[in-house]
């Protein structure tokens, strides 16, 4: 998932390692942001792979900075990412945020593939709510404070995935209408 940040970023342009993280906190936010500890690893795996080159680039403050720039196989895979569907899993709507932030890479069709997916995973979220909604009113193991608060807790997950469904319906249609 991470990789796919990095490698859609540098597709628009190289970029350092700090400059990598502002744009991931930009999208994702601070609490889902990767550390710098994570961060320069994974570029040395890049760089390895040859996706990315690295370069030292000289500072007025004597501190050089690393500079990433995207290689063809690095463009390559970002291909394969941003085109491949997302699994389901814990990190299923932070790689469709990740996603969402290249559309502008795409064509309209993939655009549509992309937001068409995350339409799917989004329904599919709200089912899921609405299932465990039904589950914690008949849960015979709980007591009735613990599930007053689950069922408040679940009704601000649906109200944030009805939110998400109708925001990402809204962007289908825009998207259809201009490329008419």
């Amino acid at each position: 998932m991470y990789e796919l940040f990095i490698l859609g970023q540098l597709m628009d342009r190289p970029m350092t390692g700090y400059q990598l993280r502002k744009a991931l906190v930009s999208v994702v936010g601070q609490e889902l942001t990767i550390s710098f500890g994570a961060l320069y690893p994974l570029l040395d795996r890049l760089a390895a792979a040859d996706e990315l080159t690295l370069a030292f680039k000289p500072t007025p403050n004597k501190r050089p900075q690393k500079v990433a720039t995207l290689a063809t196989a690095g463009r390559r895979h970002f291909w394969t990412l941003v085109l491949a569907p997302v699994a389901l899993n814990k990190q299923t709507q932070l790689t469709f945020q990740i996603k969402l932030n290249f559309l502008h890479l795409l064509t309209i069709d993939q655009q549509l593939a992309v937001l068409t997916d995350f339409k799917t995973f989004t329904q599919g979220q709200l089912q899921r709510l609405t299932d465990q909604q039904a589950r914690l009113q008949h849960n015979i193991h709980m007591v009735v404070a613990d599930i007053a608060d689950a069922l408040l807790v679940n009704e601000l997950q649906q109200v944030r995935a009805q939110a998400q469904l109708n925001w990402v319906n809204a962007v289908i249609q825009a998207k259809k209408e201009s490329a008419l």
